[in-house]
């Protein structure tokens, strides 16, 4: 057995690994390949003289030398990630990295940027967009905005909204089709939901339509991508409030249906639970409450 240190990013990928079980799901997170993962984790296991994973077509598994490994090497590295951050709160300019979903990136935080700043003139906000869950083992979130019902495990969060669900559309989109009627959506080119595959037979359900199959569904893979086809005249979609009420408010989208169905699930912001003092955080929690707090269900556009 090697008695150097394996290289640090040799470490990194096999706390990676060893916490998914999978070299695939390990490569996503690192933006690697399949194969790199591989490699390099047989590389480390060259350099200790031991196996770590035990593989199978079933997938992967840690043997009794990767298990205490894993154990000694995550706790490591989340104390290395912990000093890191520690030493650029204390003696480098507040930065706080934030994922946020795309279409709510695009019609809630960005237009309300310039009041963070001028009340944290002195702190970076560095925001990235993604449908993906952020990942928080590898260090490179401080805040992200997750939807569901509030159960990440080692994690802390907080529900910022409620979700209310009521098919949108173009105004154009509207007039053509003469939207009168939750039953004129059986005539219409429906855009799903990426998250809920069966959100149309829902809220046809709620609106009682008990019988009610969509024919023609356009599935995308955000709700960003899904507002701007309703925006454009592809079809009718289900708009996810308060998210979209901006969209009511300027005009793009309206809801021609009094159908408001609430949703049990809602959107949280979440956060490890060792930076639950840090002021930079507390301030941006605070800033998004209160933002979250002023948006309202849009008026009913018949």
């Amino acid at each position: 057995m090697s008695r150097e240190l394996p290289p640090l990013h040799l470490l990194r990928t096999f706390d990676v690994a060893a916490s998914r079980l999978s070299f695939k799901a390990a490569a996503e997170a690192l933006h690697v390949t399949p194969s790199a993962v591989s490699h390099q984790m047989r590389q480390l296991e060259e350099l200790l003289g031991l196996a770590l994973f035990q593989r199978a077509n079933r997938g992967l598994r840690l043997t009794p030398a990767g298990q205490a490994y894993h154990a000694r090497v995550h706790q490591s590295l989340q104390q290395l990630a912990l000093a890191t951050r520690e030493l650029d709160q204390r003696f480098g300019k507040p930065q706080l990295r934030a994922s946020i979903l795309p279409l709510m990136a695009a019609e809630i935080i960005i237009p309300a940027l310039e009041s963070f700043h001028a009340a944290h003139p002195d702190m970076a906000l560095r925001i990235e967009t993604s449908v993906q869950m952020a990942d928080f083992d590898t260090g490179e979130v401080d805040v992200a905005v997750r939807y569901g019902d509030g159960h990440w495990p080692g994690l802390s969060c907080e529900r910022i909204c409620d979700v209310v669900g009521s098919p949108v559309c173009s105004p154009e989109y509207a007039r053509q089709k003469q939207l009168s009627s939750i039953e004129d959506i059986r005539h219409c080119n429906l855009i799903g939901l990426p998250l809920e595959t069966r959100a149309w037979q829902i809220l046809a359900q709620q609106a009682g339509m008990n019988d009610f199959e969509p024919e023609h569904t356009l599935f995308l893979d955000s709700l960003l991508a899904a507002s701007r086809a309703a925006e454009q005249g592809i079809g009718i979609g289900i708009g996810v409030f308060p998210l979209m009420t901006p969209l009511v408010e300027s005009r793009r989208l309206v809801t021609p249906f009094d159908i408001w169905v609430p949703v049990p699930e809602g959107y949280y912001l979440v956060w490890r639970p060792e930076d639950e003092s840090r002021p930079d955080l507390r301030a941006f929690r605070g800033w998004i409450r209160a933002l979250f707090a002023e948006l309202t269900l849009p008026h009913l556009d018949r």
